[in-house]
């Protein structure tokens, strides 16, 4: 987390969705009464109008004939594949795994638009494989209930999460640092001697291990092996991704919005979401002020690092939000802060599931080495998952974690 003007910023949205015991304890443990449970109230704008998250599930407010399109899609869909149309049969890309599961009006009014959106990629470029818990599968009944009415049912894996009270998720990587010694801050790691089971630091420092546990994106990882095995050279270049520019903005007026994010899958926005920290904690604006954090999904290596380029942006959005009735022509902007996140989201494609095999058992039986967390372990996951993914390696270490 940084801090601007009195206003408090993460890296996009970063919330706890916890449920394991042991990170429960841990987390509640680290951060004691500086934590807040908030219940997520999410949306889509498309059409002109708000609908509930998830699109799925919540047609009501819709315009009738995209609403008759997507009930008689998913109708279709059931009466063609049957009640579970992706238990077998050959691997299906990620459209075709829509369109089986949510039939093909919901797929063409959310779900492709706002997920290539995202990725960057065509559907037909992606598998299904990342979607898991993260994609709500309501029932044919509960679709059409939610079409006929403004349904509250919650559904997904993050109908509540937690929150620092102050500091910015920041404050829980304080907390885990606390208990720790011997840590180098500001300098990185150039360079891993696999061969004499070596690392060497920016700083010049050349430091022994026999296990060496990587949070690094695994591409930055695999670019810093020296020599460079040939063995991975093949599956290192399949390796693909997004990038995000995220735009932190701080607004002078109160509650600009009572929603915790917004998903806007049209094209016509530059942006796939926005979200607003306020409403997650009042204390990390100033009084009479609010937040938001935008996010603009792009391939990797476009930098949007000339001020033309970002002033540009900026009234893209600011004219998106506007249409939205987030932001008023009247509003002041006291911060504007571009972010690039040049990993953002692990792209699910055929190449990726042979690529990692091939990656990680090389790591482990040539270098002694285990990449871990979302971008180490190339995977779409969360906070809590990259917990566990620590404590396993640690494990893996000394068994008396």
């Amino acid at each position: 987390s940084y801090i601007i003007r009195g206003f408090t910023f993460d890296h996009t949205g970063h919330l706890l969705h916890l449920h394991n015991d042991v990170t429960r304890r841990l987390i509640r443990r680290l951060l004691k009464g500086n934590l807040l449970e908030c219940r997520r109230n999410a949306w889509i704008f498309s059409k002109g109008v708000y609908t509930r998250y998830p699109f799925q599930a919540n047609l009501y407010g819709l315009p009738p004939r995209v609403i008759r399109e997507c009930c008689d899609g998913l109708r279709a869909a059931i009466e063609e594949y049957g009640p579970d149309p992706v238990r077998s049969g050959p691997p299906l890309n990620f459209r075709e795994w829509c369109e089986r599961l949510f039939g093909r009006g919901i797929s063409k009014h959310f779900m492709l638009p706002y997920n290539q959106k995202l990725w960057t990629v065509p559907a037909e470029k992606m598998t299904p494989e990342w979607c898991g818990q993260f994609v709500p599968r309501p029932k044919l009944e509960d679709v059409l209930n939610g079409a006929r009415r403004d349904d509250t049912a919650a559904y997904g894996y993050n109908t509540t999460f937690l929150y620092p009270r102050k500091g910015g998720i920041q404050v829980l990587a304080d907390a885990l640092a606390q208990r720790l010694t011997d840590v180098r801050l500001g300098c990185s790691l150039e360079k891993v001697l696999w061969g004499e089971k070596k690392v060497l630091l920016s700083s010049g420092e050349e430091i022994p291990y026999s296990r060496l546990v990587s949070t690094l994106p695994l591409p930055e990882l695999l670019k810093r092996l020296a020599p460079f095995p040939e063995a991975l050279r093949e599956p290192f270049e399949t390796l693909s991704w997004t990038s995000v520019l995220c735009a932190n903005i701080g607004v002078k007026r109160p509650r600009i919005s009572d929603k915790s994010w917004i998903y806007f899958p049209e094209k016509k926005y530059v942006f796939y979401r926005a979200g607003f920290p306020m409403n997650f904690t009042p204390h990390i604006v100033p009084r009479g002020c609010s937040s938001m954090y935008v996010e603009v999904a792009h391939r990797p290596g476009k930098k949007y690092s000339q001020p033309a380029e970002r002033t540009g942006l900026f009234r893209q959005i600011r004219d998106g939000l506007l249409a939205a009735d987030v932001l008023r022509r009247s509003d002041a902007f006291p911060v504007v802060s571009f972010l690039p996140i040049p990993y953002a989201y692990v792209i699910y494609d055929d190449k990726r599931a042979k690529a990692l095999q091939t990656i990680f058992k090389w790591l482990d039986e040539s270098a002694g080495t285990v990449s871990i967390g979302r971008y180490g372990a190339w995977k779409y996951s969360f906070m809590e998952e990259a917990i566990l993914d620590g404590r396993k390696a640690a494990q893996g270490i000394d068994t008396s974690y």
